[in-house]
């Protein structure tokens, strides 16, 4: 996975893409092995690029736009509910 660089941290890009194309996307801490990374960032995005409504095709598409936006766009982490 591609790396993200945030606030001058380096983070590890994680996604799941869904079949409709919609994403989860998080970015969390890069560390050494045999550690536990932290997720500390979480970008949730439909099935469509939110800048421009194009569809999102593949999942690359997914991964370059979420390596190419502002910080921002960002949220700070957070689980989901469970049901």
């Amino acid at each position: 996975m591609p790396n993200i660089l945030i606030n001058g941290i380096e983070y590890e890009l994680v996604n799941t893409v869904a079949d409709d194309m919609s994403s989860t996307n998080v970015l969390r801490t890069i560390v050494e092995e045999g550690k536990t990374p932290v997720n500390t960032y979480r970008l949730n995005l439909p099935p469509y690029n939110p800048m421009t409504m194009d569809a999102f095709l593949n999942p690359d598409q997914i991964k370059n736009f979420c390596i190419n936006i502002s910080k921002n766009f960002w949220s700070p982490y957070w689980e989901d509910e469970e049901e």
